[in-house]
């Protein structure tokens, strides 16, 4: 009797108490993803999206949430527009392109024209919403052209780079909630941290790493799990000890790229 693959990989969780109902979500969750992929590849969307950004950070965590909701996409960073149009390829032009709008080497008001140019047709998320910009983009009223702030809430910010992942043709990846909403999906702790001298996270602190990638603060994290922000901000720190990691933003990259690992093990 062949098993069905999602599956096979959740027994692990009841190690680590994971209820059954939420058993049943995670499978389904799965279930969908496989589903999401496999139509990923037959649409075989070749296309990369481009990240334009000089900023490090800023660019790394687009990066990061593009590939927790796009997996598979081939994802190009630039920290500015004459290397985005250097590596161009006329036949496989970007699917979407995430950029910044003061970009060192984009003359002031010449934003569009200059994205016109070299990318016309191409979805382009711009993550500014200045009065420059939105001054620019009402002279030339082009909907393939979308602005947000850079201190948009995580869980909109996720929805906006799903939807433009859905303009340049990618199938509709996993939707995105509240941080009032959002449910721990634990990878076993077991998994996270190992190798080298780093010790493994408990369940409670897989839990608290899971928020701090949702982009919630210590307060916001100690309301939803209701127990005190002191008690957090513990996790947080024997959260950053165990994974030998800086700050909080490298221990979300950790926890990200752990959970890829186990989501394409599992594939």
């Amino acid at each position: 009797m062949q098993r069905y693959p999602p599956f096979e990989p959740l027994f692990h969780h009841f190690e680590v108490g994971l209820s059954p109902y939420n058993l049943l979500i995670e499978c389904a969750i799965r279930v969908q993803r496989q589903t999401q992929d496999s139509m990923n590849s037959k649409q075989n969307v070749k296309n990369p999206v481009y990240v334009i950004d000089d900023h490090p950070i800023i660019s790394f965590g687009l990066v990061e949430m593009l590939k927790d909701l796009a997996p598979y996409a081939q994802i190009r960073q630039f920290s500015k527009l004459s290397d985005a149009v250097r590596e161009l390829n006329p036949d496989a032009p970007p699917a979407l392109i995430v950029t910044d709008y003061c970009l060192s080497d984009v003359p002031p008001g010449s934003f569009v024209r200059l994205f016109e140019d070299f990318f016309p047709r191409v979805p382009v998320l711009i993550t500014d919403n200045s009065v420059d910009v939105m001054r620019e983009l009402s002279v030339n009223k082009l909907d393939r052209f979308v602005v947000f702030s850079k201190l948009t809430p995580f869980y909109r910010l996720t929805e906006i780079l799903r939807e433009g992942l859905i303009s340049g043709g990618f199938h509709t990846p996993m939707p995105t909630v509240s941080p009032l909403q959002s449910q721990p999906r634990h990878v076993a702790h077991s998994t996270i941290g190992v190798g080298g001298d780093r010790k493994p996270l408990t369940v409670k602190q897989v839990e608290v790493l899971e928020y701090i990638c949702s982009g919630m603060s210590n307060k916001e994290i100690a309301d939803t799990m209701h127990i005190s922000a002191e008690t957090v901000k513990g996790h947080v720190k024997d959260i950053l000890d165990r994974l030998q990691v800086k700050n909080r933003m490298e221990a979300a990259a950790f926890y990200r790229q752990a959970r890829r690992q186990n989501y394409y093990a599992s594939h």
